[in-house]
């Protein structure tokens, strides 16, 4: 699936979107993005080892698909750079990540690459982004590690939009939802990393562009609504605080070792305190995941 325009001399963007067991939300992203203003990209749709009937729904639904299958489910990092590596086999300039349960803006891939374009150091690029079943209801306005807790928080969450985020920022990380990619940056500090395998992994690619000299920016131009909650499967919520509490400790041992006993700390209150809440669930997950990432344990979290 192209978006190509005869003639055009604009520099080609990758489109991936990572499916898994989720076509219906896939269509209709790819009908959003049907609607791209931007002149030259390429979609390349994932399938991370879907055991649903996702690739023969897309397959008729889109028959000129790019699709490619990995045959078991790679995680968000995984499944990404599958497709990262097809972008750069086939000379794109850009490489744009998209949830696939999320709709676009039709201006919302130019405005990402005339802000990359227009300033050689930028290297990633995100959205403004709102909750699809709240169209006002900001998302992400940018993400941030709190300085205070460590936790990786998205400025702007559950605020309506009144214009507050209208200017270009730079900001810690770009979410994975929206992240566009310049291909030099990419091919200058690898992939992301796998062992996350869902949770922090934008965060940590970031970090990477950062202490590479890369400018992480977002881009309030570039809108995109997003459905939430496709990457976890109803009813296993506390699956996401394990991610969290593994994922969280190996970012802070690889990039901030010095607070990383603060870290330590804080997600084990945390986890006392979901419990304290009535969570005991997502308590004993988080705990879970403490002792996954004390014990070396990443990857695909198997129950």
């Amino acid at each position: 699936m192209t978006g190509t325009q005869h003639g055009s001399s604009e520099e080609l963007v990758c489109v991936i979107l990572v499916n898994w067991n989720g076509w219906r939300d896939t269509v209709r992203c790819l009908e959003s993005c049907a609607q791209l203003s931007y002149p030259h990209f390429e979609i390349i749709v994932v399938d991370n080892g879907s055991t649903d009937d996702s690739v023969d729904r897309l397959r008729d639904r889109f028959p000129q698909l790019r699709l490619i299958e990995t045959g078991a489910n790679l995680g968000f990092a995984g499944g990404n750079n599958v497709g990262i590596r097809a972008a750069g086999g086939l000379g794109a300039a850009y490489i744009w990540l998209l949830n696939n349960d999320t709709v676009v803006d039709p201006d919302s891939l130019s405005a990402l690459v005339d802000v990359v374009r227009a300033d050689a150091t930028v290297g990633f690029a995100t959205s403004r982004i709102y909750y699809l079943d709240q169209p006002r209801t900001l998302w992400h306005a940018g993400g941030f590690l709190s300085p205070i807790w460590g936790w990786s928080v998205h400025r702007g969450v559950d605020e309506i939009d009144e214009g507050q985020y209208d200017e270009i920022t730079a900001v810690d990380f770009a979410t994975g939802c929206s992240l566009l990619a310049r291909a030099s940056t990419v091919r200058s500090i690898g992939p992301m990393d796998e062992a996350y395998f869902l949770y922090w992994e934008d965060v940590d690619w970031s970090a990477r562009a950062r202490r590479a000299d890369w400018r992480v920016v977002y881009v309030p131009g570039s809108r995109i609504w997003h459905k939430l909650g496709g990457s976890t499967a109803s009813g296993r919520r506390h699956i996401q605080w394990r991610f969290e509490g593994r994922n969280r400790l190996r970012f802070y041992r690889r990039h901030r070792p010095g607070v990383l006993p603060w870290i330590f700390l804080n997600t084990l209150l945390n986890a006392l305190y979901l419990v304290a809440r009535g969570r005991p669930r997502d308590g004993c997950a988080l705990l879970q995941g403490v002792v996954d990432a004390v014990r070396g344990r990443m990857g695909i979290i198997r129950l």
